[in-house]
C-alpha cells in the first residue's frame, strides 16, 4: 500500500512537470486544456490503476499509533484547506509566480524586480497552478506540502523496512516523521520543503531497492523542487551507494535532464547559469552563499543550526544553549555575526521554541537522533553509512548557505531521511511499554503545532474557523501591520476599474495579499511589473513613501496617492 502511494504520487508529479512544460510554449496552461489533459490521464489512471495487496490486521498498539498519525493527517489536512496560503515567503514569490504564470498561459520568465519568482526551482508551484487554474483561485495550493507530507508518512515506512525493520519499526518510522515540530506547520502551508522531503524519501527508498527508473525520477523531481536538493541528494545516495547503481546512472541523468533540462535552459538564457544567479536580485546583495568556504565557516554554521534546533519554553535553557555556542566561537576563533557567514542585517542570537514555520525547533527529535548514535554501531553497516549520509548532508548544508535566523524549515528533509533510524532502533532495543511511552512523548509534543500554529491557529480568538479568509492573509505579516494599505489599494483600485494594473515590487515583495484581494473583486484584472513595455491603467508602488525618484517615474499615469507607506498612482 505504501509503494502504491509512493509511487502515484511521483507519477503525478512527473505528469504536472511534464504537462506544463509541454503546454507551456503553445500558452495553452488555460482550464480547458489542461481539463482534457488531466480527464484522459485520469481515465489512463482508472484503467491501468494497480490492486494493493490487502495488509494484515495490526496489533492494538500498532493500531492505536495509526491511529495517531491519522489524527495528525487529518488536523493538518483541515488546516491546509480552510486556511489562505500565508507565509510571507509564499506571499512573496510562490504565489505571484502563479498568479503571472495563470494570466499568460505560461511559465516564461516575466519581467520581476524580485528574481525568486522566476528562477528558482518550480515544481511546487507547478502544481499549485494546476489548482489555481482548475479551481480558479487559492483555495487549494496549500494541499500541495500536504501531499508532501503524506508522501514523505509512506516513504519513511518503505525505507526503515529496506533497511531492516519489522512493521512496528515502520509504524514508529511513519510517526516519528507525523510528529515533527516544524513539519507539522509546514505541511498546511504554502512552501516546498515537505515536498521535497518526499522526493528525498523516495530516492532513498529507490536506491535501496536499485531501481532506477524510479530513482531517477525521485531526484529529477527533488531538484526540480528546491536548490537544497543538491546539498541534501548526493550525501543520502552516498550513505546507500552500491556500484550497482552506476549502471543505471545514464538512465537517471536522462530523467534529471529530461524534468530539469527545460528550467536550466531558461536560467541559463537569462543569467548565464543553468541555476540562475546567487541572490534574489542578481546584484549580490543577498548572496545565499558563504563568502568564504572552509572549516572554521562550516564549524560557526554547525553550530548556531544546531542551537537552534535546541529552542525551548526555558529562557535560562535558551539563554545557556546561547552561551555554550558563543564561547565554542571563541573557542574555535570564529565570530557568530561574521558577516560572510551570516544572513545580510542578522544577528545571532538565543534559540527560540516558536510555532511559525520558518524557524520552528525539532529539539526533541534531534536529541533521539543523537542519542542514537552509539546504539547504531551494533546495527548493519548500511543504517551506520546511512546515518552518515545524513550527517554529511547537514555538513554540506553548514558548508555552503549562509547562517540565518529562518533556515530550520530547510533542515526539515534531513530529519525526515532520519525518521526510518529512528523507527528501526525503537523496535530493536524498546520493549513494546517503552515504545508506546516514546510514541505518546511525541505525539503530547505534537499537539501545540497541530492547533496553536502561528500562522494558522485552530483554537483561540484567532483561530482560522472564527476569523475570515481575507483576514488570514496577513496573518504573518503583522510586523509590518499594513493590512489597512492593502485593504485601501485594493478598494481605490476596485473603484477605477483599472483592468491593467502595474506593481512596482523593488522595494517591498510581498505583493500577493493585493493580488488576490483585488482579484475577488475583479477576476479579470492583469498585474505586471512595472517599468513594463505594456503601460498600466494603475501602478501600485509598494513601500515606494518619500521616494521622489519613484514619484518621477510614474507621474505618466497619474498622481500619487499615499496609502500609508504604498504609493498608488491613478489617472
Amino acid at each position: 500500500m505504501a509503494l502504491a502511494v509512493v509511487q502515484s504520487l511521483l507519477v503525478f508529479c512527473g505528469a504536472v512537470a511534464l504537462l506544463t512544460e509541454a503546454l507551456s510554449p503553445f500558452y495553452l496552461l488555460r482550464r480547458g486544456p489542461l481539463l482534457l489533459c488531466w480527464g484522459a490521464i485520469l481515465v489512463a489512471a482508472i484503467r491501468f490503476r494497480p490492486r494493493p495487496a490487502l495488509p494484515a490486521r495490526p496489533q492494538l498498539l500498532d493500531a492505536l499509533l495509526l491511529g495517531g498519525i491519522g489524527a495528525i493527517a487529518l488536523v493538518i489536512g483541515l488546516v491546509a484547506v480552510a486556511s489562505p496560503p500565508n507565509s510571507a515567503d509564499a506571499l512573496a514569490y510562490h504565489l505571484p509566480r502563479v498568479v503571472y504564470w495563470a494570466q499568460s498561459g505560461s511559465v516564461e520568465f516575466f519581467p520581476t524586480h524580485y528574481l525568486n519568482q522566476v528562477m528558482l526551482p518550480p515544481l511546487a508551484e507547478y502544481i499549485m497552478l494546476h489548482t489555481y487554474i482548475l479551481s480558479g483561485g487559492d483555495h487549494y495550493v496549500n494541499l500541495v506540502q500536504f501531499l508532501g507530507f503524506l508522501g514523505s508518512l509512506a516513504a519513511v515506512s518503505l525505507v526503515a523496512r529496506s533497511l531492516g525493520a519489522g512493521r512496528r519499526g515502520q509504524i514508529i518510522a511513519a510517526l516519528f516523521c507525523a510528529t515533527l515540530p516544524n513539519g507539522i506547520l509546514q505541511a498546511s502551508g504554502a512552501k516546498n520543503d515537505y515536498l521535497l522531503a518526499f522526493f528525498l524519501a523516495a530516492m532513498v527508498y529507490f536506491a535501496l531497492e536499485r531501481r532506477p527508473l524510479w530513482l531517477g525520477l525521485s531526484l529529477g523531481l527533488a531538484l526540480l523542487t528546491k536548490a537544497t536538493a543538491w546539498l541534501f541528494a548526493p550525501a543520502l545516495l552516498a550513505g546507500v551507494f552500491t556500484p550497482s547503481l552506476l549502471r543505471g546512472a545514464p538512465l537517471i541523468a536522462a530523467c534529471v535532464l529530461l524534468l530539469n533540462g527545460p528550467q536550466y535552459w531558461r536560467n541559463y538564457v537569462f543569467s548565464g547559469s543553468p541555476f540562475g544567479y546567487d541572490s534574489a536580485h542578481g546584484d549580490g546583495l543577498f548572496r545565499w552563499r558563504n563568502e568564504s568556504l572552509g572549516l572554521r565557516p562550516t564549524l560557526s554554521n554547525l553550530l548556531r543550526h544546531l542551537s537552534d534546533q535546541l529552542g525551548a519554553r526555558s529562557e535560562a535553557w535558551n539563554q545557556g544553549v546561547y552561551r555554550a555556542v558563543v564561547r565554542a566561537h571563541q573557542w574555535i576563533g570564529a565570530d557568530p555575526d561574521d558577516p560572510n557567514t551570516t544572513w545580510r542585517w542578522s544577528r545571532f542570537e538565543p534559540p527560540r521554541n516558536t510555532n511559525h514555520e520558518t524557524n520552528a525547533p525539532n529539539r526533541w527529535h534531534l536529541l533521539l537522533l543523537a542519542a542514537a548514535a552509539l546504539p547504531l554501531l551494533s546495527l548493519p553497516r548500511l543504517c551506520q553509512t546511512y546515518y552518515a549520509g545524513i550527517v554529511l548532508g547537514f555538513l554540506l548544508f553548514c558548508f555552503y548557505l549562509k547562517w540565518q535566523p529562518f533556515m530550520a524549515r530547510l533542515e526539515l528533509p534531513l530529519f525526515v531521511a532520519a525518521a526510518p533510524l529512528a523507527g528501526l532502533l525503537a523496535e530493536r532495543y524498546f520493549p513494546a511499554p517503552a515504545q508506546a511511552l516514546l510514541c505518546l512523548f511525541l505525539l503530547n509534543n505534537a499537539r501545540p503545532y497541530l492547533f496553536e500554529n502561528w500562522t494558522r491557529p485552530l483554537t483561540g480568538p484567532r483561530s482560522i474557523l472564527r476569523t475570515s479568509r481575507d483576514d488570514n492573509y496577513f496573518s504573518d505579516m503583522q510586523q509590518w501591520n499594513n493590512q489597512p494599505a492593502f485593504l485601501r489599494a485594493v478598494e481605490l483600485v476596485r473603484q477605477s476599474g483599472c483592468g491593467m494594473v502595474g506593481i512596482d515590487n523593488s522595494i517591498y515583495q510581498v505583493e500577493y495579499p493585493f493580488q488576490a484581494l483585488l482579484r475577488q473583486a475583479n477576476p479579470v484584472v492583469r498585474f505586471v511589473h512595472t517599468p513594463a513595455a505594456v503601460r498600466p491603467c494603475a501602478v501600485l508602488c509598494l513601500n515606494c513613501a518619500g521616494r521622489e525618484d519613484k514619484v518621477a517615474l510614474y507621474r505618466d499615469v497619474g498622481p500619487p496617492i499615499a496609502v500609508d507607506r504604498f504609493l498608488l498612482f491613478l489617472p
